[in-house]
């Protein structure tokens, strides 16, 4: 009985730690979640919300904002997942700005281990229930005028449905990270895109004229580039081949974990990522934008300009803020001390740690000014010839599909180098 006990779980272990297991877990709760986005919110006027919808563009800036997250664009419904990871993603962001400045936060990511990190994942679904509360309020708010009946028990009932959905969501992200293939908020906003997307009917504009192929020509010069700006990476010369053998094998993991950053070791050195702060800076700079967009039109079209120019500089400034918090030279310094390995021509210590850390506050800046470059680009083009396909592309939104999709490949990638070794081994 007991040798049938081991067989089962070690059985069941491999299922879990299957690749193809994964990918399906992952593909059967997105299917869930687009499920879920077809069923409408009760006692509205769905058909007044289509018409409103349409117009999203250029009206409600909260509506917008919710209609990207939650895989809007003209045809889907409000659902109990209207308002998507948005208040989970709002929550994670504040604590993680909170952990770079209260002492015991910072305390539990670094000092607490997986207790630690088990605690913050608490605090942040307390914030997540707090934040969907309010901003489901926001959302009724807004949609007024489309309830049938305008009681107050409708409106609780709607706001219970929203706030449920957002809950579940959250729920449902953590299954892909556990047992699917990792990073389900950001696969949650990659199928919204891809359904907006879809919505707005792209090939209706597909029309053989030289200028829908001088758009598509455009519009691939501007893919190529954030390609670029997400794949890019810094290289640091160490020393020397067999340390580098030995550092590869015993320290990466705790290189990796201690950076919360993307970082390899091969033949070349230190391989740091770029743009290591990720969608992350677009992320937060378009959940701020719609607030900023609705406080300068209510004082005056004229200051259109400057909500640009504070959206550029959230972009740069959270591309930086995020990468210096989870970057701790001193600790990355310790870890090549341990491992006897060394930067080419940099004393050990804090030397190594001065010179990490004068490196990605560079490469972050560089990155962010990168992610504006694109998107000034993007308008740069999109005036100088005014075409239809352009116009329905939202260039933020494209920069995290493209983003969301590397890490996708990325995971799969390790996924299956990850079976292919432990197939060679056995």
């Amino acid at each position: 009985m007991g040798k049938f006990l081991t067989n089962f779980l070690f059985f069941k272990k491999q299922k879990q730690n299957n690749p193809n297991i994964k990918v399906l877990i992952t593909l059967i709760i997105l299917f869930l979640f687009r499920f879920g986005s077809a069923i409408p919110l009760s006692g509205l006027d769905q058909e007044a919300l289509k018409k409103a919808f349409l117009e999203l563009d250029t009206k409600n800036s909260f509506l917008q904002l919710i209609n990207m997250y939650s895989g809007g664009g003209g045809i889907s419904l409000l659902s109990p997942f209207s308002l998507g990871i948005l208040p989970y993603i709002n929550a994670s962001i504040l604590i993680d700005l909170l952990t770079a400045i209260v002492p015991f936060l910072e305390k539990l990511q670094s000092e607490e281990g997986e207790a630690g990190r088990q605690q913050l994942t608490f605090y942040k679904k307390i914030l997540t229930l707090s934040l969907a509360i309010f901003q489901s309020y926001l959302l009724i708010n807004s949609l007024k005028p489309y309830f049938y009946q305008t009681t107050f028990f409708s409106f609780f009932l709607t706001g219970v449905e929203l706030v449920t959905g957002a809950l579940l969501l959250v729920w449902l992200t953590s299954v892909i990270d556990n047992k699917g293939i990792g990073n389900g908020t950001s696969l949650i906003i990659f199928t919204n895109i891809i359904v907006t997307l879809l919505n707005k009917n792209l090939f209706s504009f597909l029309i053989p004229t030289p200028e829908v192929f001088f758009e598509i020509f455009c519009l691939l010069v501007l893919i190529f580039f954030i390609c670029i700006c997400q794949t890019t990476r810094v290289y640091v010369e160490v020393i020397s081949a067999r340390q580098l053998a030995y550092l590869e094998k015993n320290e990466i993991n705790s290189l990796k974990e201690t950076m919360k950053s993307d970082v390899e070791i091969n033949k070349n050195g230190l391989s740091i990522r770029l743009n290591q702060a990720g969608i992350f800076p677009i992320i937060i700079a378009s959940n701020l934008f719609p607030f900023f967009s609705f406080f300068t039109e209510s004082i005056g079209g004229q200051f259109k300009f400057i909500t640009i120019i504070i959206y550029y500089l959230l972009i740069i400034g959270f591309n930086y803020f995020y990468t210096t918090v989870f970057w701790d030279p001193q600790k990355i310094s310790e870890q090549l001390r341990k491992a006897s390995v060394s930067l080419v021509n940099v004393t050990p210590g804090k030397e190594t740690a001065d010179y990490l850390e004068k490196m990605v506050q560079s490469s972050s800046l560089l990155g962010g000014f990168a992610l504006c470059a694109i998107l000034i680009g993007y308008e740069i083009f999109k005036f100088l010839f005014k075409g239809p396909l352009l116009n329905q592309i939202n260039i933020s939104s494209l920069i995290i599909l493209i983003g969301v999709a590397y890490d996708i490949q990325k995971n799969l990638s390790l996924l299956y180098k990850i079976r292919m070794k432990k197939e060679k081994l056995t």
